[in-house]
């Protein structure tokens, strides 16, 4: 405890030491995946998924939920936003495959948004991979994420 006097004949003032400081909370651990992200901030997926082709020029970053992942080799997910908008996402050049059980958890994507004509052959191809809801069933085109980085939190 400190003690101060007070210079007018007044009582002297007790001054708390200072508190000490509160451990942060943990910080969540995320597990990397592909190349290091170029793009500094994350947009809300809601932001990205309302309007994909607004963001198809360059680069995106955002933050989504998992919702599907390819039991085979994890080379694509499926990501949705929280008005339930979901995307596929597929890692470029097949470089990297994310861990099978990331479902429900939420990631950092970053990668370019391309429009695709959907194949129906294709979608058959990730339902024998484990897509139980693709997002390309009943469209004829969608936008999917080829991401070149993927972090995942909470693994």
């Amino acid at each position: 405890m400190i003690v101060l006097l007070l210079a007018c004949g007044g009582s002297p003032a007790v001054a708390e030491p200072p508190a000490a400081p509160t451990p942060a909370a943990p910080a969540a651990s995320w597990k990397h995946f592909g190349a290091p992200f170029t793009v500094a901030q994350a947009l809300p997926a809601n932001a990205v998924l309302g309007d994909p082709a607004a963001h198809a020029q360059a680069p995106v970053r955002f933050t989504a939920e998992v919702t599907e992942v390819c039991q085979k080799m994890g080379c694509w997910v499926v990501v949705r936003d929280d008005a339930g908008r979901s995307i596929r996402v597929t890692m470029k050049d097949h470089a990297f495959g994310l861990d099978k059980d990331v479902a429900g958890r939420v990631c950092d994507l970053e990668g370019t948004l391309v429009k695709k004509a959907v194949d129906p052959k294709q979608v058959e191809h990730f339902v024998s991979e484990g897509s139980k809801a693709p997002p390309e069933a009943g469209k004829t085109e969608v936008w999917e994420l080829v991401a070149s980085a993927v972090a995942v939190r909470g693994t």
